[in-house]
């Protein structure tokens, strides 16, 4: 009886976690110009992803992006979002919720002293009309290059 509980509670995570995966693609990238680390993300039609300035207190899990401390990048400015959020009032949650849907972008300025890789996670929380799937995150890495300017002649 125990062993079959078991099963279905696996079961059941799993095919959670199976289902959330196909609805959003991302990519993490290096701009040497103007310094920043850039999150891009593809939101399948009819799911939104929430704001990096959703309250949390609120209830859905807002987006994170948070980047391991290194001695060589020094961030200058937070991540924002590059494509300004939708904003709707939620009666569930009695609130004025901001989401992305389709697109998510997100940059922000750091200093890179010497070549390194930055290390980061991003979490997040996709819903539709009809439900929300649990919170995700994920491990990310990024090479980055100190930017060189040469004088002219």
């Amino acid at each position: 009886m125990r062993t079959t509980f078991l099963l279905l509670i696996y079961s059941s995570l799993l095919s959670t976690w199976v289902f959330g995966q196909g609805k959003i693609e991302w990519s993490f990238d290096y701009a040497p110009f103007p310094n920043s680390i850039q999150v891009h993300a593809k939101i399948e039609s009819g799911w939104h992803l929430y704001a990096l300035d959703l309250d949390p207190s609120i209830g859905p899990v807002p987006t994170q992006i948070v980047l391991e401390k290194n001695k060589l990048v020094k961030e200058i400015a937070p991540f924002t979002a590059s494509v300004p959020a939708q904003k709707t009032f939620d009666p569930i949650f009695g609130a004025e919720l901001s989401y992305h849907e389709n697109i998510f972008e997100a940059k922000n300025q750091i200093v890179v002293k010497k070549p390194t890789t930055i290390k980061g996670e991003l979490t997040y929380m996709l819903c539709d009309d009809k439900r929300c799937l649990p919170p995700q995150t994920i491990p990310f890495e990024i090479k980055v290059t100190p930017q060189k300017f040469e004088k002219p002649n």
